[in-house]
C-alpha cells in the first residue's frame, strides 16, 4: 500500500490549519487542526490520494458526510464542515479531548462494569444514527473516543452506508475493519443496523476478554473466520448474564441479533440494573442455539448399560460383586496384541490420508480471491486506484469511441462481479476518442462557407488574414492540414484568408542631384512613387524602367515604361497601373543641386 503524504503545516482552503497527525485509518489521515475563521481546535480527516482518484467513491463520501452532519447526538462526534481542497476531500469534526478505546485497552484489562458502561453508551449513540437510517459499518475501539469528562463518543463515519440494502459490491470494496466486521460485510452483502450490532458485540467481547475473538490472519482469512467459526469462549470470570448479550450480538445471521443499537443498549442497561447476574432481564431473550461454552464446562460421560454383553466380551459381573480379571491363554493374548497393532496401523494410515486430503484442499483454496470491480466510466487514474484496492492488475488497451471522451474506460474483461485470484489481470479498454476524419477541401471558398464545411465534418477552424495579390478579399487561399488528409475529430484546421488590398512600402532611398538606380519587385496590380525635395527649382528627371526578366541584372535601362519631371514641386505621388513584375527606378541629375527622397509602395 502506498504511503499518504504528511500534510502537517498546510492549510486546507486557506481556513483549516493542520498541526499534528493524531490518527490514520484505511481511508484517510486525521489531524489536529485549527479553524482560522472561528478560532477553535478541530479534527480534520483528509482522504488518501488513491481514494480521491475514484470519483464515484468521492461523490458517495461527500453525500453521506452531508447526511451524517444532520445526526445530532451527544454520543456522536459532530461534523462541522466538508470540502475538497487541493490536498484532497476532507471533513472537519469536533476534537474530543481524551483517548480512544483502543488506547485504553492497550493499557490493560477492563472490569465487566466498565465494559458494560462503555458498550451501553456506544450502542445508544449507534441507536441515534440508526433511527435516521445511517449505519456506521466500521465500529471498532479506535473509533470509540473516551473523553476526559467521562463521555463516550463514536467517531469516523467515513465509510458509513445508508441503510436499506446498499450493497458493498456497489462500491467495489468491502468497507470495514476485518477484526470487527460482520459476516455479511465479509461476504460483500447489504448492511443494516444489525451490522453495527455485530461489531459492537466484538468490541464488548474484546473489553471482556482482552482481545477480539479472531485476531490473527490476513484480511480474507479474518473475514472467513467471522463467517464460519464460533468465537472462543469468554473467560470464566465473566458472569452468564454478561455473556448472553455478547452471544446474541455475535450470531451469524443478522435476524438473530438485536435489531439495532437501541435494543442492544436496553439489554445492557438491564444487566447494569441487575448485578445479581439473572438472565431473565434480556427482554424475553430465548436461550441461544449455540452458547459460548467456558473451559470449565465438560460433557458428562454416560455409564455403560448393564446386562448386555458384546460379542467377544465377558458378561458383566453381577451387581454388588467384585470384578475379577481372568487370565488369558498365551495364544489368545498374542492374537489380541496383533489385532490391536493392526487396528493402530489402520488408524494411522487413515489419519495420514486425511492429512494429505486436508493439505490438498488447503492448497486449492489457499489463493485469496477477490471480486472484479466495476471500472467502466472511470478515467485511467480512477481505474488504477480501484483495481489496486481490490488487488488486481490492469492491462490497458485503447480504441476509438463515438460517445466516450478520450481516456475513459469503455470496456473490461472479466466483467464486473467475477471472482478471480488476487493479483490477476483485468483487461481495460480506454477510449481513444472519436475516429479521425478526412479534411475537406475549402481553398477558394469564403471563410464562412469553409468554416461551416469543416464543422459538418467534425472539425474546428481558425482564420488568419494574409496578403494575397490577385485574390478576392475574404477567400480562403490556404489550409492546414491539407485536403483529403486525416485529422483527429474535433481538431482545428488553420485557414489563410485573403485580406483587403492596401499600400505597402517596398523601399525608400534618397540622394543629392546625381544619378541613382534602385531595383524592386511589384506583386500587386498598382504601385506608386512618392518623392520630396528640398529645392523647388531643380530640373531632375525620374525615369521608370520596366524589366521583363526575373533578375535585376537583366533589366535594360532603355525599356522606359514611364517617367516624370521632378521640377513640378515637392511631395508628389505618381501611381502606375502596370501589374506584377520586376522594375527599376533611375534618377538622373539636373542643372541645380537639390536633396531628394523617394518611397516606392505596392498595392496588394
Amino acid at each position: 500500500m502506498p504511503v499518504a503524504p504528511d500534510l502537517v503545516g498546510s492549510a486546507l482552503d486557506a481556513r483549516y490549519e493542520l498541526h499534528e497527525l493524531i490518527g490514520e485509518g484505511a481511508f484517510g489521515r486525521v489531524y489536529r487542526g485549527l479553524d482560522r475563521r472561528l478560532h477553535r481546535e478541530v479534527a480534520v480527516k483528509v482522504i488518501k490520494p488513491w481514494w480521491a482518484e475514484d470519483s464515484v467513491w468521492v461523490e458517495r463520501f461527500e453525500r453521506e458526510a452531508r447526511l451524517l452532519a444532520r445526526v445530532s447526538d451527544p454520543g456522536i462526534v459532530q461534523i462541522f464542515d466538508i470540502g475538497h481542497a487541493e490536498q484532497g476531500p476532507y471533513y472537519v469534526a469536533e476534537l474530543v479531548a481524551g483517548e480512544s478505546l483502543a488506547e485504553r485497552l492497550a493499557r490493560g484489562p477492563m472490569s465487566s462494569t466498565e465494559a458494560l458502561s462503555i458498550a451501553e453508551r456506544l450502542c445508544r449513540a449507534l441507536a441515534s444514527a440508526h433511527s435516521r437510517g445511517v449505519v456506521h459499518c466500521d465500529v471498532k475501539p479506535a473509533n470509540v473516543l473516551l473523553g476526559e469528562d467521562g463521555s463516550v463518543k463514536v467517531g469516523d463515519f467515513g465509510v458509513a452506508r445508508l441503510a436499506g440494502g446498499t450493497s458493498q459490491a456497489l462500491s467495489a470494496t468491502v468497507a470495514g475493519t476485518p477484526r470487527y466486521m460482520s459476516p455479511e460485510q465479509a461476504r460483500g452483502r447489504s448492511t443494516d443496523a444489525a451490522t453495527d450490532v455485530y461489531s459492537a458485540g466484538v468490541v464488548l467481547y474484546e473489553m471482556l476478554a482482552g482481545t477480539p475473538p479472531f485476531l490473527d490472519g490476513s484480511a480474507v482469512e479474518l473475514g472467513l473466520r467471522h463467517v464460519q467459526e464460533q468465537p472462543p469462549p469468554l473467560p470464566a470470570s465473566v458472569q452468564p448474564a454478561v455473556r448472553a448479550p455478547v452471544e446474541r450480538a455475535l450470531r451469524k445471521e443478522p435476524g438473530e441479533r438485536y435489531r439495532d443499537g437501541a435494543e442492544m443498549a436496553a439489554a445492557l442497561r438491564a444487566i447494569e440494573a441487575r448485578p445479581d447476574g439473572a438472565t431473565d432481564v434480556l427482554a424475553g431473550e430465548s436461550p441461544p442455539t449455540r452458547a459460548l461454552i467456558s473451559p470449565q464446562a465438560r460433557p458428562v460421560a454416560k455409564a455403560p448399560r448393564a446386562g448386555v454383553a458384546r460379542a467377544g466380551e465377558d458378561p458383566p459381573a453381577p451387581l454388588g460383586s467384585s470384578p475379577t480379571v481372568p487370565a488369558l491363554p498365551p495364544d489368545t493374548a498374542r492374537h489380541r496384541a496383533v489385532r490391536r497393532r493392526g487396528v493402530v496401523a489402520l488408524l494411522f494410515a487413515l489419519v495420514l490420508l486425511a492429512a494429505v486430503a486436508l493439505l490438498l484442499v488447503l492448497d486449492v483454496f489457499s489463493t485469496a480471491r477477490t471480486t472484479v470491480p466495476h471500472l467502466r466510466g472511470l478515467p485511467r487514474g480512477g481505474v488504477q486506484a480501484r483495481a489496486r484496492r481490490l488487488h488486481v492488475h490492469v492491462a490497458f488497451v485503447s480504441r476509438h469511441s463515438e460517445t466516450a471522451a478520450a481516456g475513459i474506460a469503455i470496456a473490461q474483461s472479466p466483467a464486473p462481479g467475477a471472482r478471480v485470484d488476487q493479483g490477476s489481470s483485468v483487461r481495460v479498454t480506454l477510449s481513444a476518442g472519436p475516429p479521425p476524419v478526412k479534411v475537406p477541401a475549402v481553398v477558394g471558398q469564403t471563410a464562412s462557407v469553409a468554416a461551416a464545411a469543416l464543422a459538418e465534418a467534425g472539425l474546428r477552424s481558425s482564420t488568419a488574414s494574409v496578403a494575397a495579390p490577385g485574390s478576392k478579399p475574404g477567400i480562403v487561399t490556404r489550409q492546414s492540414p491539407r485536403s483529403r488528409s486525416e485529422a483527429p475529430h474535433g481538431s482545428t484546421v488553420a485557414l489563410s484568408v485573403a485580406e483587403t488590398p492596401r499600400w505597402r512600402t517596398l523601399t525608400t532611398f534618397s540622394g543629392v542631384d546625381d544619378g541613382h538606380s534602385v531595383p524592386f519587385r511589384i506583386e500587386g496590380a498598382q504601385w506608386r512613387v512618392t518623392y520630396s525635395m528640398s529645392y523647388e527649382g531643380s530640373c531632375l528627371l525620374l525615369l521608370v524602367c520596366f524589366g521583363p526578366s526575373a533578375a535585376a541584372s537583366n533589366l535594360r535601362s532603355g525599356q522606359i515604361f514611364d517617367g516624370f519631371d521632378l521640377s513640378s514641386g515637392s511631395s508628389h505621388a505618381h501611381v502606375f497601373d502596370s501589374g506584377p513584375g520586376l522594375y527599376r527606378v533611375n534618377v538622373s541629375g539636373g542643372r541645380d543641386s537639390a536633396r531628394w527622397a523617394m518611397t516606392v509602395q505596392d498595392y496588394y
